[in-house]
């Protein structure tokens, strides 16, 4: 036997979303692969998280326990479980197979995504290694366990629904999306008293096959609202009481064997109908639909009563009646796990090997294909193998194949038939093909669960303004009920305008300069001052005080007493200052610099009389 090797990676289902990498080369392994590094950095919930995991694969290893070397053929990455909700993975091979033994000795992936749940999380990879030695090609699955740390992040926050609206005026309507949805993701509502579902009934005749019978109803993200079976009574009315919301959503009811509700002349059936009587989805024709049949169909206003708690996502939810409510959800992610397959029945065909000569035994072992990829160790020297301790996720509502085999060491291996199979719930299915016949033992886990609420507040009436300019400011001598239907006037939640016939005027509200108390302040000041455009300095020989904004057109004196600029002075400027005589504020003519024009001034200018000015 060749010893088992495996490398840390993801399942298929999750190669989406994140950006590429490249390998860190210092990743060296000894001998077996590694992957670097041993435990993933820790995360924080709301917080984008991004790392990169490399792993390093000799082409050739040495088994420990034997001393046997052998050649890594390819390394396939089947499944992945546990890695927290809101992160996915993307390998650096789109299809998760590796050829190490071909020189693809180096590999990589992406962790990426918003984590939504603190918790210790132990991420489960699934590997299937094909490795040679001695001409001998032998398949070998492996699972691991990556641990992840993610941390409460600051803040709260709800991770798992928004809604339309939180306060309003009854009767209030609240749309709410779902942000975890898709398939093993239900959810249990509490509105806090009011419910928009409608109740549907589901009446199932079993036959004489009960366990093989199972159904589901998925609404239009894909999500699984309810399911049930396989039952344990056959030829029993079993009826099964259903909550949905507005929407549309698909019935699928699903036979293990593969052969509809019927054998041997004892028929089961079904049907599906709303509280208004109205048949929404039935069983085909003498019952043999084979593995799966599908029905589609719609929920609306007259689907019948409501009142029923839903579990659908996106629902509507209306409150009549004026209060406070605590509108909750908790949201659960669950999986399917195949943990056993019994052949029962194994088909003929698999003699005339030279191994069986001597033993007088078969080696069977299976082939998962479709939404899976799997391939089983082979139990040797029997022809009703257990194949025990598997841990192999299954999609809710996924097609999958199990092709079944006889191992032979000289000849090609024996193909025994092949079985397809659709996951919907748990428990212990009967499938069949070829002659072959085996019990599928499925188990549901919970992965995730988020409970998260938001305050509903509803109004009997609301007091706010009239808000007739539409400024976001409402009159103070005009209050209204806002929750009165009849009144169309545009309104605001505070009466704080001074002046609701005037958009421009209300609290805070920029200057206009035309004259007016914008910002309602009882004061028109700064850029609410009319404009005025001159010269606003004082010390301009062309200053205008009644100007309030400068217009760029200030002279100024540029010889000392040369008043008028002519450059020289003379009697003009004699005169000029003779004018302003005794001024004692922002005077111009003002040559002693003591803010007034006297006779210093005067007999300063005297002397400067029938000067040239440069």
């Amino acid at each position: 036997m060749i010893g088992a090797v495996a490398i840390f990676l993801t399942s298929a289902s999750a190669f989406t979303q994140c950006t590429t990498c490249a390998p860190d080369y210092t990743c060296v392994a000894s001998g077996y692969p590694i992957l670097c590094p041993e435990t993933l950095p820790d995360g924080t919930t709301g917080v984008a998280y991004e790392t990169t995991a490399t792993f390093n694969m000799p082409g050739t290893v040495t088994d420990p326990s034997s001393g046997v070397d052998a050649s890594l053929e390819s390394i396939t990455i089947t499944s992945i479980t546990g890695l927290p909700y809101g992160l996915t993975l993307t390998p650096s091979n789109p299809d998760g197979i590796y050829y190490p033994a071909s020189g693809e000795n180096y590999g990589c992936a992406t962790i990426c995504g918003t984590p939504l749940a603190a918790g210790q999380y132990f991420v489960s990879i699934n590997v299937a290694v094909v490795a040679s030695a001695f001409g001998f090609t032998q398949t070998l699955n492996e699972t691991f366990s990556l641990p992840l740390t993610i941390i409460q992040g600051e803040g709260g926050g709800n991770p798992s629904f928004s809604t339309s609206e939180t306060t309003g005026c009854s009767p209030l309507t609240v749309d709410v999306v779902n942000t975890i949805t898709g398939p093993g993701v239900s959810y249990a509502w509490d509105f806090g008293g009011p419910s928009s579902g409608s109740t549907i009934t589901l009446d199932i005749l079993t036959d004489d096959y009960p366990g093989e019978t199972t159904w589901m109803i998925t609404d239009e993200t894909g999500g699984v609202v309810i399911s049930g079976g396989p039952y344990s009574l056959s030829q029993t009315l079993f009826s099964e009481t259903i909550c949905l919301g507005p929407g549309n959503y698909t019935l699928i009811v699903t036979d293990s064997f593969g052969d509809g509700m019927q054998y041997g002349g004892v028929v089961g059936n079904y049907a599906l109908t709303d509280g208004a009587g109205v048949i929404l989805a039935e069983i085909v024709a003498g019952g043999n639909f084979g593995t799966q049949s599908i029905h589609s169909f719609t929920i609306d206003s007259t689907s019948g009563p409501g009142g029923c708690i839903l579990t659908t996502s996106n629902p509507s939810v209306v409150y009549d009646i004026p209060g406070t409510y605590n509108l909750s959800l908790t949201t659960t992610v669950s999986e399917l796990t195949l943990i056993g397959l019994n052949i029962i029945t194994l088909a003929g065909g698999w003699s005339g090997d030279v191994e069986e000569f001597f033993w007088g035994a078969p080696d069977p072992f299976f082939v998962i294909g479709g939404d899976a990829s799997y391939t089983s160790d082979w139990i040797g020297d029997t022809e009703t193998p257990n194949f025990t301790g598997l841990s192999i996720p299954l999609d809710y509502g996924g097609t999958y194949s199990f092709s079944f085999y006889d191992d032979d060491d000289i000849s090609a291996n024996d193909f025994l038939g092949t079985a397809n199979f659709v996951a919907n719930v748990p428990g212990e299915f009967t499938i069949s093909g070829g002659g072959t016949t085996a019990i599928l033992s499925i188990v549901e886990t919970v992965s995730s669960q988020f409970i998260d609420s938001e305050l509903i507040t509803v109004f009997e009436s609301l007091n706010v303004w009239a808000d007739i300019d539409g400024d976001g400011y409402g009159d103070f001598n005009v209050p209204i009920n806002g929750c009165d239907t009849s009144i169309t006037t545009t309104f605001a939640f505070n009466g704080e305008d001074c002046n609701d016939g005037d958009a421009l005027m209300f609290p805070g509200a920029p200057g206009t300069f035309s004259g007016i108390d914008n910002d309602c302040n009882s004061i028109i000041e700064g850029d609410e001052i009319i404009t005025i455009l001159g010269c606003v300095d004082p010390l301009a020989i062309n200053y205008d005080p009644t100007a309030t904004t400068s217009d760029g057109t200030c002279e100024y004196i540029i010889c000392s007493g040369d008043y008028n600029n002519d450059g020289v002075i003379s009697v003009s400027d004699l005169l000029e200052l003779l004018s302003t005589f005794g001024c004692t504020s922002n005077c111009v003519t003002d040559l002693t610099g003591d803010d007034m024009v006297s006779v210093g001034d005067l007999l300063n200018l005297l002397s400067l009389y029938g000067t040239n000015c440069p």
